[in-house]
This record gives structure tokens, sequence and C-alpha cells, in this order.
């Protein structure tokens, strides 16, 4: 009998010990802050499609950040960027990728680079000349949008080619106008207009140049933190493990 009661009161003891440790790790990641990332679908860094988690390297990325740097990731649901960048603004959100630097955002976001962006890759429609080199650019007709960001260096360079600039209000405005000969090439981000291009039938004719600027290392991408956020005093650290993740090359994605 005796050892009976042993064996069960040993069992009881290592029943308590899993639960203690259960415990444990439910309060360990209670404790931890939970920082939403605001993001869309914008394939192939990030597919997120309604109702499905989002995939690809640069949540996995993300996920990564968030173990190094002790907080839990969460997601919005799929969100416009001028929508995030709005709730970044009042503190409702707390993060977002691939920002490009002004002066006007860092005031209102904390901001570290990752990754290169390219800002200025440029469209052509079957009416526009085949661009073969940068003196191919000089005197065309080149549409802007006026919802983007262009890096200084590259409004200086359409200035010294005698470029032409139009203006929609858009991405969707912009490529019309191209696409109805308004212009004669278009200069906007390459993962942006590539998934219109792919979702919006009337610019099936408009295609990505085969050739490009060189990649400008000044064009930098950007993490983002909102400076309203309830949990700005993890960006330290978050900053610093982002750093790390550079310097290992697991942040480019281009």
């Amino acid at each position: 009998m005796s050892a009976r009661f042993g064996l069960i009161a040993l069992l009881l003891f290592c029943a308590n010990l899993s639960c203690n440790a259960a415990d444990t790790d439910n309060a360990a990641a209670q404790a931890k802050p939970v920082l939403q990332w605001c993001l869309h679908h914008l394939p192939p860094r990030h597919s997120y499609l309604p109702g499905q988690q989002p995939t690809g390297p640069m949540v996995d990325m993300m996920q990564e950040l968030a173990t190094a740097s002790g907080f839990t990731l969460t997601f919005s649901p799929p969100t416009p960027t001028s929508r995030c960048l709005k709730l970044m603004e009042q503190g409702k959100t707390d993060l977002m990728t691939g920002l490009v630097f002004t002066e006007e955002r860092n005031a209102v976001y904390l901001m570290a680079p990752f990754d290169e962006v390219r800002m200025t890759s440029f469209f052509v429609a079957p009416h526009s000349p085949q661009l073969q080199n940068q003196q191919g650019l000089r005197g065309r007709i080149v549409v802007l949008t006026k919802d983007r960001v262009y890096p200084p260096s590259f409004m200086k360079l359409l200035q010294e080619l005698h470029m032409q600039v139009v203006w929609g209000k858009d991405m969707e405005s912009a490529l019309a106008l191209l696409l109805y000969q308004q212009a004669e090439l278009y200069a906007g981000p390459l993962h942006y207009t590539a998934l219109e291009l792919q979702k919006n039938p009337r610019f099936k004719t408009l295609k990505l140049n085969d050739w490009q600027l060189p990649s400008d290392p000044s064009q930098q991408s950007y993490l983002a933190m909102s400076r309203h956020s309830p949990h700005r005093d993890l960006w330290p650290v978050l900053a610093a493990e982002l750093q790390k993740m550079v310097d290992a090359k697991k942040t480019h994605f281009y």
C-alpha cells in the first residue's frame, strides 16, 4: 500500500510541476508587450488576403524581430498604406514597414532603415520609347503620383535631363495617363506598381522597362514605430535587434 500511495504522490507532484511550468509559460507570454503591425497585401514581400494569416519573407522577418526583441507580434486587418499612416499618427497601431524617410515622417514616427527601396522604377506602354540607358530619358514626359515620396536625387536627375513631369493624384490615375498617351513613362515603386498592373485588367499592356536606373544606396526602406505607441520604450531594443538582422543580411527583399 505504501508503494502505491508513494506512486500516487509522485504523480501528483509531477503534475503539479507541469501545471506550474505551464502557468509560468502563460504568465511569461502574457507579460510580453503586444505590438500590432499595420500591413496589407503586397506580394512578394507579404501576402495578406482577407480571412487568411499573412505570409511571406517580410512576415518571417518581423516574427524573428519580435522574438529577438521580446514582444508578441499581431497583425492589423489588411489595411491600405494611407490608412496605416493615419493610424500610426494617432497611436492606434504600432508598426509599419517599407516607409521612405522624410523629416515630416521622422517627427511622427521612430524610424530605422533595413532594406533598399525602389521608388523610381520605370514602367512603359506600347507607345513608350524603349529605354536603353539614362540618356534615353532626356526630354521625355514622365508621370509621377502626388501620394508618393520620391527621393530628392531622383527629382534632381529629372531636372538635369530636362524631363517634363505630369502628376496623377494616385497610382491608378497616373497609370491611366500613361495608358492614354498623356505621358511616355511612369516612375513609381516596383512592388506596388507590379501589384496594380496584375490586379487591374485595363493596364495589361503596361510593363516594367527592361533597363532601370542603377540602384541608389541612399534610397532605403524603413521600419517605423508610432511615437504615440504605448510600447515606444521598446524601440531601442527593437532597433538594435533589427540592425543585427541587417548585418546578418536577413532583411533584403529585392
